[in-house]
């Protein structure tokens, strides 16, 4: 899914970005399994290049910069699909995921399970 700047910033300009940041919650789905992969945060800028390019992009908390979901591993995220939420605060993104979603080698970042001891 790609859409024209025009588009992206008309999209953009609807969210609410919260906090000192100035960020939105993205969380990113497989779009055949529905499996959550990942929740990050990004800003106008992240969700426009998103939108526009057709691959994820994320807002680094700790690293104060944009950056592409496998910009140095390889495991893009290609959107398929994309849902704003009725508070204008989150977005769900429908991706394609190559490879494995998660720094440390799983397909999604939710691998650590709570159990009852």
């Amino acid at each position: 899914m790609r859409l024209s700047m025009e588009e992206a910033e008309r999209l953009a300009d609807k969210l609410w970005y919260r906090n000192v940041e100035k960020t939105v919650v993205a969380v990113a789905q497989d779009f055949e399994t529905k499996e959550v992969l990942m929740v990050a945060y990004m800003n106008r800028e992240a969700f426009i290049k998103t939108l526009t390019m057709g691959l994820m992009h994320y807002w680094s908390l700790s690293r104060r910069r944009i950056w592409m979901k496998g910009e140095t591993s390889g495991n893009v995220q290609e959107v398929v699909d994309a849902y704003i939420d009725c508070d204008g605060d989150a977005v769900l993104f429908l991706v394609k995921q190559h490879g494995n979603a998660c720094h440390e080698g799983f397909r999604s970042c939710f691998h650590n399970r709570i159990k009852s001891e």
